[in-house]
């Protein structure tokens, strides 16, 4: 390539551009310093002290990066801590997603450390306020990291012959070949090219954006094995024939490499294990910043080969496995090569401890690695958290199988989990792994919205009672309400629902008999193919896996499933292995139609079943269930429903109304002996009922009908009627006010 060509930088960071090949200008060639012309700042002597101070001196306090830093270089030098300043200085000068403030203090703050503090130079400052690249979580979360190695890059790089740091220094690719033999993290090394090439390198720290680019607009015969010099080439071109600068962030470049990323926004996050590697291997992974699988049968495959391909490479190379184990194999190599994108979060767990990272770069495959053919660049965070502590639904996805595991259900926690990093460490550095628990991943406790005035007159119940009813709820997250027919079980189940969650939050289901676990949580369900018209079965989830999934990704919310005349369903064959998660909601169980699934049921779904205890051709609630849920009783006789009907009569301007004496009357018929029998308010709780043909109706062919059931075999109609009918109830009502009369005259 010829030597004359070079990329017009697109980012208006004329400011940063200067600033930083300055600060690598006075430091590596000179072993000087921007700040204060004439000291060595960056010099051998300088940087071995800055090593042994702050390398050296691991600080596993719970405090501040600020704060320890402080701490490890309370007894350096004021040249060991104005060289940490510059290169807190170098990290922050392409972000634009850290304040000018926010850097201006961090780097003042340690310039203030000194016996003798030097200011922050004017045009430093002003470049402070421009910015090149969005650093992303790692930016900010990593910066322990990467101090960590642009310490150890300086050190090793006055072990360089003379002549070998002037190459570096006046040739792009020697400076790249020096920069990618040191083991950095990618951020760092990103800088490092573009800030010194501003006209050979892209102002692009995504190396995965990077291999995109270049793939989007260049054939394949004519790729190198680097892409930075593909990229300069493909670049000048593009600038000769537009005759302007190219930025690949805008259009019309964007759309021909993003198209082929997934949509925009949508970010993963992976489980990757490492396997017979173990404890060895995780301690490359964060040595080195990059994560791998071992693939010593995979054979060539490309980068960016299709599922099939993998596939048929798998079945080859690895043709003494089982079958099970070969596809369990390719689908982990397809999710590592072609799924996984940089910016994903990355965890991987041994011994009961789980650590993180933000996935830096594309996939690379190294033939003689033996045991980590294929890698990604990958930023480490060193601390790690105790797996045991942490609260739904990590426990649960950790608990799925397979070397690399997706687990985008918990990206919401994770996310939280570093920007609650961020949040403690005000943007300064890595965070106690005690914080981080408690602040990101520790247990929601959701207060479910306290009973209010407005419910108990909707409801017609009294405060005090809705009051201890949601104090139940909450404590045991699920309930019963059981009761005999028309006491309202399912309107109040609904009223407390739209109570306590939002419309979107709430899911009705009714049992039945034929009602089953793949009608409730999941199962096949045949498709009909538009085209052919054949048939085919794909598995579907029911309501509860449903709520549980948007409950899961939603934590800060309640969800309510109400389950309508819950016993009418064989509850052992509906719930199946649920059973367990309705008591241990913390736990995970493997799944029926997902064996490879470890499910738990969020916290924040609440569930009120209604229960009708006057049918006698419901089966009996087991007592596996009652020891799961709560059970609440409506009885007509008893608070709060004995006082519904007359709360709603004085409510509509109805307080003479005869319905509440005759509803009291007719339940003192039925008498103690039918206790589940007797009737509920809601039937004469109708608009036009004070009308006596619409009331006798109601009596007639509601009321009726229903005892006439209740007493089958013990009376005959013709007995209900007589001793049941309106004007038996009637006379019932008279007898029992002028029975109260005489109880007032006397």
């Amino acid at each position: 390539m010829n030597d004359s060509v070079a990329i017009i930088p697109p980012r208006d960071d004329e400011l940063v551009r200067r600033v930083g090949w300055e600060l690598l200008e006075q430091g590596l060639n000179r072993g000087g310093s921007l700040f204060t012309p004439g000291w060595q700042v960056w010099s051998a002597e300088t940087a071995e002290e800055l090593f042994h101070l702050y390398n050296e001196r691991v600080d596993t306090g719970t405090d501040s990066f600020m704060v320890k830093l402080h701490r490890q270089l309370d007894t350096g030098s004021d040249l060991a801590i104005q060289l940490a300043a510059e290169l807190l200085t170098l990290q922050g000068l392409p972000l634009v997603n850290l304040s000018a403030g926010k850097l201006r203090e961090r780097v003042s703050t340690v310039l203030g450390w000194m016996k003798e503090p030097v200011s922050i130079p004017e045009q430093v400052l002003a470049a402070f306020e421009q910015g090149t690249w969005n650093g992303g979580i790692g930016g900010h979360t990593m910066i322990w990291k990467w101090l960590a190695d642009a310490v150890v890059f300086l050190c090793e790089w006055w072990t360089i012959s003379p002549d070998r740091r002037q190459r570096a220094l006046a040739d792009p690719w020697e400076w790249q070949a020096l920069v990618d033999k040191a083991k950095i993290v990618p951020s760092l090394r990103e800088s490092l090219l573009y800030l010194r090439f501003p006209t050979h390198f892209l102002p692009i720290v995504n190396t995965g954006h990077k291999r995109a680019i270049r793939d989007a607009f260049s054939d394949p015969d004519d790729r190198t094995p680097s892409i930075n010099r593909d990229l300069l080439g493909i670049t000048a071109r593009i600038q000769s024939e537009t005759g302007q600068p190219v930025d690949y962030y805008l259009p019309p470049f964007v759309n021909q490499w993003r198209v082929k990323e997934r949509p925009s926004g949508e970010r993963r996050a992976w489980l990757i294990r490492p396997g017979q590697g173990g404890p060895g291997l995780l301690a490359d992974w964060l040595k080195e910043s990059f994560v791998s699988l071992g693939a010593s049968h995979l054979g060539e495959v490309a980068l960016s080969a299709s599922r099939a391909d993998i596939r048929s490479a798998v079945d080859i190379g690895y043709q003494h496995l089982d079958y099970a184990q070969r596809v369990s194999y390719a689908n982990e190599f397809h999710a590592f090569l072609s799924q996984m994108e940089s910016d994903d979060i990355v965890t991987t767990l041994i011994d009961d401890r789980m650590y993180l990272g933000i996935l830096a770069g594309g996939p690379e495959f190294r033939p003689a690695a033996a045991g980590s053919e294929l890698r990604r660049p990958a930023e480490w965070a060193v601390a790690s958290l105790d797996a045991a502590a942490l609260s739904a639904p990590l426990p649960a996805e950790l608990d799925q199988q397979g070397n690399v595991v997706d687990l985008t259900g918990a990206l919401s926690v994770l996310i939280e989990l570093f920007e609650s990093i961020s949040q403690v460490e005000q943007e300064t550095g890595m965070a106690s792994t005690a914080n981080v628990v408690d602040r990101a991943v520790g247990p929601v406790t959701l207060k479910l919205n306290a009973a209010t005035a407005a419910l108990a007159e909707h409801v017609h119940m009294s405060r005090a009672w809705l009051t201890e009813l949601l104090e139940l709820w909450q404590e045991r997250s699920q309930i019963i309400l059981c009761g005999p027919p028309g006491t309202g079980k399912t309107y109040l189940a609904r009223a407390l629902a739209g109570h306590v969650a939002e419309r979107d939050a709430i899911r009705l289901v009714q049992f039945h008999p034929s009602y089953a676990y793949e009608d409730f949580f999941e199962g096949f369900r045949p498709v009909e193919n538009v085209e052919g018209g054949a048939v085919s079965f794909v598995k579907t989830p029911g309501p509860l896996r449903e709520i549980a999934s948007q409950a899961r990704n939603d934590r800060h919310r309640p969800y309510v499933l109400i389950i309508d005349e819950i016993n009418r369903a064989n509850l052992a064959k509906v719930f199946g292995e649920l059973y367990f998660l309705l008591e241990y909601r913390e736990s995970t169980v493997r799944l029926q139609y997902s064996p490879s699934e470890a499910f738990n049921l969020p916290p924040n779904v609440f569930i009120i079943g209604t229960m009708n205890t006057a049918d006698r051709s419901i089966a009996m609630i087991d007592a596996a269930i009652r020891r799961r849920f709560a059970f609440i009783e409506l009885h007509p006789d008893e608070d709060p429903v004995r006082d519904v009907l007359g709360s709603w009569l004085a409510a509509n301007g109805r307080e003479d109304d005869e319905r509440a004496g005759l509803l009291a009357s007719l339940n003192t018929l039925i008498g103690a002996q039918d206790h589940d029998f007797k009737i509920g308010p809601s039937y004469l709780m109708r608009p036009g009922l004070d009308d006596e043909a619409a009331l006798q109706r109601v009596w007639r062919h509601d009321l009726l009908p229903l005892l006439e059931e209740h007493y089958y075999g013990r009376l005959s109609r013709a007995q209900v009627h007589s001793r049941f009918g309106l004007a038996a109830v009637r006379a019932q009502t008279a007898s029992v006010v002028i029975a109260d009369d005489s109880d007032d005259v006397r």
